[in-house]
């Protein structure tokens, strides 16, 4: 029995006082894929407002033993994800936060892909991750656990204090952040940086990025959010940047000082953003564009009498769009390029995920994985014949025909 819980108040100021603004359909843990089909459970999918600090969340929370103890998500396999970290730390480098002598701690290391590159550059890296059967390499010191304040005791015991601490996409995922926060003040030297990046709410709201919900995920910062939150820790943010991976993400950089408070360039960040963001509107125009795009794929789907279409892309995002465009009984199965999945079943269905193969020009594809077209188009081309019709079904539902000249 998968454990869930409802929070009944704000995951950052504790408030009470939240509002429902976005409603799913109900899912299973989007990334439970499984080659045998199981009696999954089905949870509610609900975006909250907490009406006192604006921070947005998920309230209803799943057991993180059971989400990530066989998760399957690969940093390596990310299109464009081991070149950004490769960005990262360069950036980081400029800005004299690493350096040769650093001692590094990363949470949620998966892989290592990250932890690879931090390895080749600066004195010593530590990963830890609850998915250790993810990394494959014998020389990087990964520790198993969910971090929290706890577990960052037994990191200190181990290793001591840490010249910097960075999490990427991960923060997001946690549900008692208190407690997290806290673990990272005390694995930090006094003037130590905490670098996080995560899922940005104003790309999500203004580039329709529904697909970036699901129940893994459970908060949406922005600048704001985060930094009133970080200083009851003592982490000053310090430096941000909007960035262009996974659709749309912030870069945070924390400092661990005694004196709070915000220089110029993050004053400029948090205006921009709210320039950006009016959040119970923002919510309301994605529901009425999403409810759009699924009439336009239904009618066209009837329109050309398609009972069934072939899909591509087998993530967690895939979940979230399959359950909530109703397209369950309408996809035969999924193409994805990443061998561990294949052979496997989406979440809940008979839908199985398979590896590319020739197709006739008859078939149509409904491309899940829209942000990488171009790429699924360049990978598998010799599979596609010209004339093959695609279906993109975010951030606006459009038909493309590929075309030889195209490929």
């Amino acid at each position: 029995m998968i454990k869930e819980f409802k929070k009944s108040n704000c995951r950052l100021c504790k408030s009470k006082n939240i509002e429902e603004v976005y409603v799913f359909k109900k899912t299973p843990i989007g990334d439970d894929y499984r080659h045998v089909k199981i009696k999954h459970s089905f949870f509610d999918l609900k975006i909250n407002l907490c009406k006192k600090c604006n921070f947005v969340q998920l309230s209803n929370v799943i057991n993180p033993d059971r989400v990530y103890g066989e998760y399957l998500y690969i940093t390596e396999t990310s299109v464009g994800l081991v070149s950004h970290f490769e960005n990262l730390v360069n950036d980081l480098f400029n800005k004299k936060i690493l350096k040769r002598t650093s001692q590094v701690l990363e949470i949620g290391s998966n892989d290592g892909s990250l932890q690879k590159i931090i390895k080749k550059k600066c004195y010593f890296v530590v990963g830890v991750d609850p998915a250790v059967h993810l990394t494959t390499d014998e020389d990087l010191v990964t520790m198993k656990g969910l971090y929290d304040n706890k577990f960052s005791k037994k990191v200190e015991n181990r290793f001591y204090k840490f010249d910097v601490v960075i999490a990427n996409n991960v923060i997001a995922n946690i549900d008692n952040l208190d407690t997290v926060f806290r673990g990272i003040n005390n694995n930090l030297v006094e003037n130590g940086y905490f670098v996080m990046e995560t899922f940005s709410l104003s790309k999500l709201l203004n580039n329709n990025l529904i697909d970036n919900i699901y129940h893994e995920h459970i908060s949406y910062f922005t600048f704001k959010t985060i930094s009133n939150f970080s200083k009851k820790y003592n982490l000053q943010l310090v430096d941000g940047s909007f960035q262009v991976v996974k659709g749309g993400s912030l870069r945070l950089i924390f400092k661990k000082q005694k004196k709070m408070f915000l220089n110029k360039k993050i004053k400029k960040l948090i205006s921009k953003e709210e320039k950006l963001i009016n959040i119970k509107k923002n919510f309301n125009n994605l529901r009425k564009l999403n409810n759009e795009n699924k009439n336009k794929l239904k009618n066209y789907l009837n329109k050309n009498n398609l009972k069934k279409i072939i899909g591509f892309g087998a993530s967690v995002g895939t979940t979230t769009l399959i359950y909530d465009f109703e397209l369950t009984h309408r996809i035969s199965y999924i193409f994805d390029n990443e061998k561990k999945r294949h052979n496997m079943l989406l979440p809940g269905t008979n839908i199985k995920v398979k590896t590319p193969k020739k197709i006739g020009k008859d078939n149509v594809v409904l491309i899940f994985a829209w942000r990488y077209f171009g790429n699924i188009l360049k990978k598998n081309k010799k599979f596609f014949p010209k004339g093959t019709t695609f279906i993109i079904p975010l951030p606006k539902f459009k038909i493309i025909k590929i075309w030889k000249k195209h490929l």
